[in-house]
This record gives C-alpha cells, structure tokens and sequence, in this order.
C-alpha cells in the first residue's frame, strides 16, 4: 500500500494525505461536540491540554527522523548515479589508447549499458527485480570485452588496470543503488508517526472544543502540519519511482558525449 501512494506524483501524495487527514478530522470534530456534553468536554480538554506537548514532541522527532532518513537515501541513490557515470567517464578515456577497432567496440558496449540503464533499470529497481533489469545483460557484455582487451598482450599496462578498475567501479556502484531500492520506508516507524499525528489531531480538537470556536484554527494549522509531514516523507520515500526520482540527466549526458565521439581521439567533434 505505501509503495503504492509513494509512487504517485508528489502533488498527488500532498493532496490525499492533506484529503485524508481532513476527513479525519471532521469526522473526530463532529463525533466530539454530539457525543460530549459541556462537562466531559471540559474534562477530555484539559486533559488533552496536559498531552499536547508530550504528542507534538513525539510527532516531530518520528517524522523528523523519517524525512532525515529518507532524504539521505535519495541522496545516496543519486551519489551512487554520479559515481558510476564518472567510472564510465574514466573508461571511455582510457579507450584512448588503444587500437581503433578495440576502442570502438568497448565505448559502443559501454554506450549500450548506459542506455540499459537509463531505460530498464529505474522500473526494474522500482518492482523490486533488479535481476530482470536490461542493465544486467548489457553489463555482462562489458565485462567480458573490457576483461577480453585489457589482457591483450599489446594494450599498455597502466590503461589495461585503468580499464579493469573502471569497470569494476561500474559493477560496485550499480550494486549499492540495487541495495539502497531493497531498504524502503519502515513501515513500523511511518505507522507510529501516522498515529502519533492523529493524536496530535484529537488533543487539538479537544482543546479547541473547549476553548471555543477562535481555537479551531489552531486545531485546522496542526492538521494542515500533520497532512503535509506525512505527505513529505511518502513522498521521497521512493528514489526510483516516487515524486522525486533519481536523475539520470548525468547518464544521458554522458551517452550524447560517447555518441559525438568525444572520446574517440580520432574523432573531430564541434
């Protein structure tokens, strides 16, 4: 179910979360002043009073801990893009040194991986099959032509290590974002903070209940806070098919520059 919503477009997530706390809390509204005479409002207000800080307290620390948590494994899966294109970069300039037909085949491999993993790998990152995703065929071919030329006896010693790192760089980054897409939200955590948040509802409804209707707008901006956390942290929860996505602005940059053969020193670009 929370794959599900973090997948939706960002505005779509705010609005149902902000929907759905709203019908929340008209129903607790409604259910307080026909259920509750005067004298056990003023009983469940005060006492509500008493809890306010203590509820607010524990809300803010859970969804400030998720949104923390959450944003930085964004960040991690984007870091983990950068990396591996600047692995890619480093293979295609150590292509430079070697015999034209064997640079050709390895930047035009590598340019194929690139597109697999602009294409397949997000969706298949995003249901939970990395071993489905086109990138693991197109990464198979590099290996073996990169492993195959570098220990060709005519290819310099220092390019053949740069080209076999390299592409061991590729394999190791492509191996942290399948981890970081297994990890996901925490549902344990985001069901405390959802309840902590729909007390933090009540508590303020009672109060207002007791105070009179000029509270009721303190009541209406703790539920808008509520809404908008919740719809936050679903929000950036998923890094490959969520309302904020990973990048790959990096990879099909670097797939334009193979392409004009920015990396083929026989090659005269403009």
């Amino acid at each position: 179910m929370m794959g599900v919503l973090a997948s939706l477009p960002s505005w779509e997530v705010i609005l149902l979360s902000v929907v759905l706390v709203a019908l929340v809390s008209v129903a607790t509204s409604l259910l307080i002043r026909r259920r509750m005479g005067p004298g056990p409002r003023e009983r469940a207000g005060v006492t509500a009073a008493a809890y306010m800080t203590a509820v607010g307290s524990l809300f803010a620390i859970l969804t400030g801990f998720l949104i923390s948590s959450e944003y930085a494994t964004l960040k991690e899966a984007q870091n983990s893009v950068g990396a591996e294109v600047s692995a890619a970069s480093q293979l295609a300039y150590a292509t430079g040194v070697l015999p034209p037909a064997d640079a050709q085949r390895l930047q035009e491999n590598l340019t194929a991986y690139l597109d697999a993993l602009r294409s397949g790998e997000w969706p298949a990152l995003a249901a939970d099959a990395a071993d489905r995703s086109t990138a693991v065929p197109a990464m198979r071919t590099l290996q073996q032509a990169v492993f195959e030329v570098a220990n060709r006896p005519y290819v310099p010693g220092a390019a053949s290590g740069t080209l076999q790192d390299a592409v061991n760089e590729l394999t190791a980054n492509r191996r942290q974002r399948v981890v970081i897409s297994t990890g996901g939200l925490p549902f344990p955590l985001f069901a405390l903070a959802v309840i902590a948040g729909l007390a933090l509802i009540v508590n303020s409804l009672l109060v207002a209940a007791r105070q009179g209707t000029r509270y009721s707008w303190v009541a209406l901006g703790i539920m808008l806070a509520v809404a908008l956390d919740l719809g936050a942290i679903l929000t950036i929860s998923a890094p490959f098919n969520g309302g904020f996505v990973v990048s790959t602005d990096p990879i099909s940059e670097l797939i334009t520059e193979l392409q004009k053969g920015e990396y083929l020193p026989w090659v005269t670009t403009r």
